[in-house]
């Protein structure tokens, strides 16, 4: 007889889980102790958020199932924001708190998960596709399939099991779990009308979002765009799901955009929208009255499909990649409708800002060079990011990873850890924020203990910027914005044992992202910018008629 902990993590362990993220605390011992007894690596966190955002860049870099573990009640509330940021990036991730025994229900307990305090499973729900108290130890393993049947189905996306200490530890005689498989799902008779709206169109363009790069869909998307002689634009969160140089990308629309893929948007006739729901962040600068007539939109999620703009939409459902072989598959000896009028030539660069201190828009320009080829970006929510969005120079497909959508800050510090985890040899570099870093920095920490050599690179201009600048110009005033007291990254890294640099020009910059790539170990660097830069984000405007 084995235990429903046993189950648990023989379960992880037969679909290839190598990695679990979290903190240990009483209620969850039974279970995370069994599954490194199963030989599943525990990367302990400093706080519950941002193991469930490394849960979400190992889920990101393998495809796999990614895991994280709290304890019951405040360990599991700090979960929360991980998962939702999970379900806005349709990422599979497993997350499981602990919860007092069943059978010490109604009485008052030290970090309470129950319905008398903090109900975990029911705060789960909204923030995640399935999310389910286990009461019994003979329904754990209907419960666990239908929760991984969820999570790597074809809307992917994170599930919570609350497991009470007792039921980790009660025996089963029989446990029956069935493995997920994929299967692909395709809108045949959807697909098979692409072509004819394609024929019709004069001027259609391609948006691609992030579903392209969760899909791995890279090659697809290229192969579509030159058989159709299509442009395409990406969105804040698709950056990266084509080279920056390819001959058909006409750059990132919407915030942290260029003027130049905006005027895309405003004079297609046809959105062929890859993985995209077309969030504000996307859409922004899009005027109504330039609506295409016609919309094809790819998506798994039906949630947002025909309701954004005031366009016939034919929606394909199934898996992004899945269904562009499909496609591709079905032209052959079809006459191949080309534009009637040919794109415009890709020309959306920049200047750039002319400013007394470091400019943080003339670093990203030519980051991308200092930097191997097989690397991977984790990109934080804040000007930053908007100013990488446009500036960066994504060489491989998929290599850059932002989250515009849901947009908490400090995710990618544990994203870029997760990432590691699952991929020692490749390396991966974080972009994050003085405001962002100061609330989960202590994840460096995390990568020195467990000997992860993340490159974290700390923008500093001393105030939380975006917010600052966003305030300034909508409302005069900049209250809570400043710090007094800015931080020293590089002091308090070097305290966490991390190897420390501060640079204030372009050239100290190179030596230092150099330097850290020669040390192969976790490495900071405090980037120092003149906190006057206006980013990428001043030119939103919302149009509502």
């Amino acid at each position: 007889m084995t235990t429903v902990a046993d189950i648990l993590a023989k379960t992880l362990y037969d679909l290839g889980v190598t990695h679990f993220f979290g903190i240990i605390g009483k209620s969850i011992c039974p279970a995370a102790l069994k599954m490194v007894d199963y030989g599943l690596e525990m990367i302990p966190g400093r706080h519950e958020s941002s193991s469930g955002f490394a849960a979400a860049g190992y889920a990101l870099q393998t495809g796999k199932l990614g895991v994280a573990f709290a304890t019951s009640g405040p360990g599991g509330t700090n979960l929360l924001t991980a998962a939702a940021h999970a379900k806005a990036n349709n990422l599979p991730v497993l997350f499981i708190t602990g919860h007092q025994s069943i059978q010490e229900l109604g009485i008052p307990q030290c970090q309470d998960s129950s319905s008398y305090l903090a109900d975990l499973a029911e705060m789960f729900r909204p923030a995640t596709l399935f999310s389910k108290l286990v009461e019994r130890g003979d329904h754990f393993g209907t419960l666990l399939n239908h929760a991984l049947s969820i999570a790597l189905g074809p809307n992917k996306g994170p599930v919570h099991l609350c497991l009470p200490f007792d039921v980790q530890t009660e025996r089963l005689n029989d446990c029956r779990i069935v493995l997920p498989e994929h299967e692909p799902l395709l809108s045949v008779s959807n697909l098979n009308r692409v072509l004819p709206l394609l024929q019709q169109s004069e001027r259609p363009l391609i948006i691609a979002g992030k579903g392209v790069n969760r899909a791995r869909a890279h090659d697809e998307l290229v192969h579509f765009a030159e058989t159709f002689n299509i442009p395409v634009v990406t969105s804040p969160g698709g950056k990266g799901a084509i080279a920056w140089d390819h001959p058909l990308y006409h750059g990132p629309c919407g915030v942290g955009g260029v003027p130049h893929a905006d005027e895309m948007l405003n004079r297609s006739d046809l959105f062929i929208v890859l993985g995209s729901r077309l969030s504000d962040m996307t859409i922004c600068n899009l005027k109504r009255e330039n609506h295409p007539a016609h919309l094809i939109q790819f998506d798994t999620d039906p949630t947002f499909i025909g309701k954004i703009l005031d366009s016939h939409t034919l929606h394909i459902t199934g898996d992004l990649k899945d269904s562009l072989q499909f496609l591709l598959g079905t032209i052959s000896g079809h006459p191949i409708p080309k534009p009637k009028e040919q794109p415009l030539p890709p020309d959306y660069t920049l200047p750039l800002p002319e400013l007394t201190g470091l400019s943080l828009a003339s670093i990203l320009e030519n980051m991308s060079d200092l930097l191997p080829y097989d690397h991977m970006l984790f990109v934080d929510d804040g000007s930053h990011g908007f100013h990488a969005v446009q500036r960066y120079k994504v060489k491989k497909p998929g290599s850059f990873v932002f989250d515009a959508y849901f947009a908490c800050m400090g995710n990618a510090i544990g994203m870029a850890i997760g990432a590691k985890a699952a991929a020692r040899q490749e390396t991966i570099v974080c972009i994050t924020g003085d405001g962002c870093f100061m609330m989960l920095g202590t994840e460096i920490h995390t990568a020195v203990c467990n000997q992860l050599p993340v490159i974290f690179i700390v923008v500093n201009n001393k105030q939380l910027d975006m917010a600052l600048k966003g305030m300034q110009k909508t409302t005069g005033r900049i209250d809570g914005t400043l710090y007094e007291v800015p931080m020293d990254a590089a002091k308090f890294a070097e305290s966490l044992g991390a190897a420390a640099y501060r640079a204030e020009t372009q050239a100290e910059f190179a030596t230092a992202l150099q330097s850290a790539q020669r040390l192969q170990q976790v490495a900071v660097i405090e980037l120092l910018t003149d906190r006057d830069e206006i980013p990428p984000t001043a030119h939103r405007t919302l149009n509502l008629d």
